[in-house]
């Protein structure tokens, strides 16, 4: 009865995540391996509006020496716009 109780729950979190997850905006994360740094571009309403904007942030980054760049477009709420390493 316990582990029911239990399972129902987790179902119930599980769910509340999924749609919480759903409802972030996306951003466009972009790591430099030099400088040693996370940038975060937003936020976007849909996926093909991020994905359209990130070649102008990494043409900037370009212009600025950034080595090793990566881009990753994911649903999140960062708190810091720039983290260096």
């Amino acid at each position: 009865m316990l582990f029911e109780i239990f399972t129902k729950q987790l179902k119930k979190l599980a769910s509340f995540v999924g749609i919480y997850e759903s409802k972030q905006p996306y951003w466009v994360e972009i790591t430099t391996k030099q400088p040693k740094c996370i940038y975060y571009f937003g936020p976007f309403d849909n996926y093909a509006e991020a994905s359209k904007m990130q070649h102008g942030y990494i043409e900037d980054l370009i212009e600025e020496k950034a080595i090793g760049i990566t881009v990753e477009i994911k649903r999140c709420m960062p708190t810091t716009l720039t983290v260096e390493e």
